[in-house]
């Protein structure tokens, strides 16, 4: 069973094995997230050699990706394999190598038979949505991710409550230092009606000034419970 995360990608050592369109667009993704890619292939698709001309990060190494001995060497060097040519003995003997030596794998050519999955991914004003239909239907899914990014964008009382919550977050943090101590203070003010208001009205300055009201509340009562 596979569960949705966000993993940071600055600074981890992507292995493509393939460099057409998909392997292409895999390594162009993780490059974008901050990971150091190397592709290895016979050939390469032009976007793969335009960024590789500027950017160190990204590495085209032309070598027979059915040659076991490279392959495992450099997958040896990798925290996650993608798996992305059009020859399934190739692909196969990769995520054979990879499982292995415990590398996590990306197989973009079969996703009934991979630990990681790439999903479509949508983003409104700080909010970040992965959709995946796990291999059963692209196009559904890339449907899936526009509709919900258009219902984000429509919903301003949703963005407001972003705001306001957003502000009291960081302000909490400072005037409660415990977490366990901070989590009934967001239901707190989650629950109370005049912040409620205000996100109704769409005021998010309001909604921050109750939201503090209650920190501030809260923060002078641990502190009498403390002292």
């Amino acid at each position: 069973m596979k569960i949705p995360l966000y993993v940071e990608m600055n600074g981890r050592r992507i292995l493509v094995v393939g460099g057409g369109s998909v392997g292409a667009r895999r390594a162009l993704k993780f490059l974008e997230a901050g990971a150091r890619v190397t592709v290895v292939s016979l050939e390469f698709h032009e976007k793969l050699v335009e960024e590789a001309s500027s950017n160190p990060r990204l590495k085209l190494v032309r070598a027979d990706a059915s040659d076991e001995e490279i392959l495992e060497k450099m997958i040896g060097g990798s925290d996650i394999v993608v798996v992305a040519t059009d020859n399934p003995i190739i692909n196969k003997h990769t995520v054979e190598i990879a499982r292995r030596l415990g590398r996590l794998v990306n197989n973009a050519t079969d996703a009934g038979n991979t630990d990681i999955i790439v999903p479509f991914e949508v983003e409104a004003y700080g909010l970040r949505v992965a959709v995946t239909s796990e291999g059963r239907s692209g196009i559904a899914a890339r449907t899936a991710a526009t509709r919900i990014k258009q219902m984000l964008e429509a919903d301003r009382e949703l963005r407001t409550l972003f705001t306001a919550m957003e502000k009291a977050k960081k302000y909490l943090k400072k005037r409660i230092s415990k977490a366990k101590e901070r989590i009934p203070v967001y239901f707190e003010i989650e629950a109370d009606p005049e912040f409620k208001r205000h996100v109704a009205r769409l005021d998010s300055e309001s909604a921050w000034r109750r939201a503090k009201e209650i920190i501030d509340r809260e923060a002078l009562k641990h502190l009498r419970e403390s002292s």
